[in-house]
């Protein structure tokens, strides 16, 4: 009689990816992110309105 069980062995890890694809389909999605948070950025800081003064951050200008 065997008074130890013995251990389950985990699955083995998958095999990453050969082609790549999801890695280079990543990199566009962050790359166009930048460039669109890039150009948003620059809107506001060279914009004719610009960042508005106001007495308390976040508040209103008026």
């Amino acid at each position: 009689m065997c008074v130890f069980k013995s251990p389950k062995i985990p699955d083995p890890p998958k095999p990453a990816s050969t082609d790549y694809a999801e890695a280079v389909q990543q990199s566009d999605i962050e790359a166009r992110l930048r460039k669109r948070r890039a150009g948003a950025a620059a809107d506001v800081l060279t914009g004719p309105t610009g960042i508005p003064a106001t007495q308390t951050l976040g508040g209103t200008a008026q």
